[in-house]
């Protein structure tokens, strides 16, 4: 009984938190780059970003804390260390990895130069690399359950 309500937290904080990124990454990035007015596309990002990162953060401690208990009663395997790895990535992103890559990316003279667009493109791309790390451990995830 304990397994199963600790796997639906786990499963539901991954839907949210990786449903959410997919939502920023293929639909608010696009609105946002169609968005003319340059202070008006940083302040529709700092909106949703804002917002969304709370609630991320809130997941990934849900989903990093579930998995824990998890990994406990199933034992490692390879899905598990996918489910890690990119745990990992995000919970540093999340937490202190994101402020510290971006102050150095926009931080160079170059940077300066780069319209809002180019900074917009570059944040969309980045997301769908993480997107598609996430998918990949979703997927190992739903093979590591049906073994």
């Amino acid at each position: 009984m304990l397994y199963t309500i600790f796997l639906i937290i786990h499963v539901l904080s991954v839907v949210v938190w990786i449903g959410g990124v997919s939502f920023v990454t293929m639909v608010m990035f696009p609105i946002i780059q169609r968005e003319q007015n340059s202070l008006e596309q940083v302040m529709m990002f700092q909106g949703v970003e804002h917002r969304f990162a709370r609630i991320a953060r809130m997941l990934v401690i849900l989903a990093g804390i579930s998995g824990l208990y998890l990994l406990h009663v199933k034992g490692f395997s390879f899905a598990a260390g996918v489910m890690i790895f990119i745990w990992t990535l995000y919970a540093s992103l999340l937490f202190f990895l994101e402020k510290i890559i971006f102050k150095k990316l926009f931080s160079t003279p170059s940077a300066k130069q780069l319209d809002t667009k180019q900074i917009f493109f570059r944040l969309q791309a980045f997301h769908y690399v993480i997107l598609a790390f996430s998918f990949f451990a979703i997927a190992a995830g739903v093979w590591a359950g049906h073994q």
